[in-house]
């Protein structure tokens, strides 16, 4: 064999070992970051007793009923929300049993998935390393968004999934020879075509095919999710009308809209079966606060968005200076990302800035950002947030990429900045707060000691507020125990009858109870039944007090003051 030979043989085994080698720490790698983010994750569950508030326990309780046959389309009184996760919980029910942690199992794993579908988008944006950086970011992300990605109460995980898979896979149709990575902008870098796209007019048109239908359907389930997907379809639409040629048009659309037809299938389908309901309520706003769409805009200024960008959390401390340096992160990374986009090969961020804009203009105009102005100081909005996080990891994942070209370790030391204050907080942070509901936080992590007092008491329906009262119904059901909680209160106020079926069972039970939450000495309710001559059982179980009148019946149209907001 010539020497050339024996050099050629040489140079092709060391090639081969390079890219094992390389293979080899991209998996390492590739594990290591899975686990850090399954870490995080579990650590938050575990703390917090896998609680589950009401809207939780709304979906997990669905989930019973879908099991023995009910196929929801949406979740109950909700015409804008998927029930997605009832039958997510339904398929961990069968094969794990109905627990608490078959119920958060789902959101889990959609919690997981977004680190997926954000390195899918950023690879998309800016190429490999971008994806590395921002599969980081949505690892350990701000703890506000990573606790409401745990939260199986609506789908708003979801519409972040598919949308971001919708404005990936429509990406892929704006730049359709994949010149989309910041390396091709280096001195004699050819970019990285996928796959000979120029050259034949047949294979074009058949790639183009199903990349937009891939987009429909993506596009589709995300609108089915939640109406907030309008963002990403957006953003989607007006990357291909700004990329796409028109001669490509027809196929484009032809796919595009069937994919979307297929996908959007089951949001139309509920709309048609209740004459536009979802429609009706996004054009009606939510609950008639729609009218100062400038305190709405400052709302979400002065607190969706630093709790969506990492600045601070209600659950725990959060220190100024952390605070500031996570800022100072963002603004600078967002500030780069608009003035460098062009330069360097970036324009295809513009699809990731525009879900920016468009967060806060959707949420203005469709009235879902109206109870933020609610009088009571509920955090009625901070449920829209996480998509802030999503797409900032992206565009911080792409000005990171483009620093990792030039000097390595100092995109590294740079993406240190916001996962030490992520970090941070998740080590901070109080789990058992968090998991509560923005609109009533006194659940206890257990409530098995209730459950013991209503199984000695034979008790097996009870007059209860619905926020304690459905965890309660699903901690029972998961024990075999068969329990109704029925909120009598919250329905005369004009509340939502979430269970009006239960209302006629409460009344026919031979042994009902009231269970109060709170911890005072003797309750209203004890006062008033003294008052009107009725003996009682009273037990008490951690922050619950059940009482039991046991002379005579008692509806609670007869106790409503004795049983108001303060239980």
């Amino acid at each position: 064999m010539s020497s050339a030979g024996t050099l050629s043989l040489r140079v092709g085994a060391s090639e081969r070992v390079r890219r094992s080698r390389g293979g080899r720490w991209l998996a390492i790698a590739l594990v290591g970051l899975i686990l850090v983010s399954l870490a995080a994750r579990l650590s938050l569950l575990l703390r917090s007793s896998w609680l589950l508030e009401g809207d939780d326990a709304l979906s997990a309780l669905m989930a019973l009923s879908v099991l023995d046959g009910d196929r929801p389309i949406m979740l109950k009184n909700q015409t804008y929300a998927a029930a997605w996760e009832p039958y997510a919980m339904a398929v961990t029910y069968a094969v794990l049993g109905i627990s608490r942690v078959s119920a958060k199992l789902p959101a889990l794993l959609g919690s997981l998935a977004l680190i997926g579908t954000t390195c899918l988008l950023a690879r998309e944006v800016a190429g490999t390393a971008a994806a590395w950086f921002a599969g980081l970011l949505a690892a350990l992300p701000p703890v506000y968004v990573l606790v409401l990605s745990l939260k199986p109460w609506a789908p708003y995980t979801e519409v972040i999934l598919f949308g971001s898979l919708c404005v990936t896979c429509a990406l892929r149709l704006a730049w359709p020879d994949g010149r989309t990575d910041v390396e091709s902008s280096r001195p004699g870098a050819a970019g990285r075509p996928r796959g000979a796209y120029s050259t034949n007019g047949s294979r074009r048109a058949r790639r183009d095919g199903w990349w937009a239908l891939a987009t429909g359907v993506c596009g589709g389930l995300a609108l089915w999710m939640h109406p907030l997907a309008v963002c990403y379809l957006i953003a989607a639409f007006l990357l291909l009308v700004a990329r796409a040629r028109g001669g490509r048009w027809p196929m484009i659309a032809t796919a595009g809209l069937a994919g979307f037809g297929l996908g959007s299938l089951p949001f139309w389908l509920f709309n048609v079966q209740t004459g536009g309901a979802t429609f009706r309520f996004v054009a009606g706003g939510t609950q008639g606060q729609t009218a100062d769409r400038g305190a709405v805009l400052a709302a979400w200024w002065n607190n969706d968005l630093p709790r969506g960008a990492g600045l601070w959390h209600p659950w725990g401390p959060s220190p100024p200076l952390l605070a500031a340096a996570m800022a100072v992160f963002v603004a600078i990374g967002v500030l780069c990302a608009l003035l460098a986009r062009r330069r360097i090969s970036l324009r295809p961020l513009d699809g990731v800035l525009m879900l920016l804009v468009l967060m806060p203009t959707l949420l203005v105009f469709s009235g879902f950002g109206g109870p933020a102005l609610n009088p009571y100081g509920f955090d009625a909005t901070g449920r829209y947030t996480p998509p802030i996080w999503s797409a900032l990891a992206v565009v911080l994942g792409a000005v990171l990429g483009v620093v990792w070209q030039v000097r390595r370790y100092l995109a590294v030391g740079l993406s240190l900045v916001p996962l030490a204050v992520n970090a941070a907080g998740l080590l901070t942070i109080d789990p058992l707060e968090a998991f509560q509901s923005p609109y009533w936080d006194r659940l206890p992590a257990d409530n098995a000691p209730l459950l013991a007092i209503l199984r000695d008491e034979h008790v097996g329906a009870v007059w209860m507020n619905h926020w304690a009262g459905q965890p309660v119904m699903f901690d029972a059901r998961a024990n075999g125990q068969p329990l109704i909680a029925y909120d009598w209160y919250d329905v005369q106020a004009g509340g939502i009858d979430r269970y009006p079926e239960y209302r006629p069972l409460a009344e026919q039970a031979e042994r009902p109870a009231f269970v109060l939450v709170t911890d005072e000495v003797e309750p209203e309710l004890e006062h008033t039944l003294r008052f009107m001559g009725i003996s009682f059982v009273e037990r008490r179980a951690s922050a619950y007090v059940v009482v039991i009148p046991t002379s005579r019946p008692v509806h609670p149209s007869e106790v409503t003051g004795a049983i108001d907001y303060r239980y």
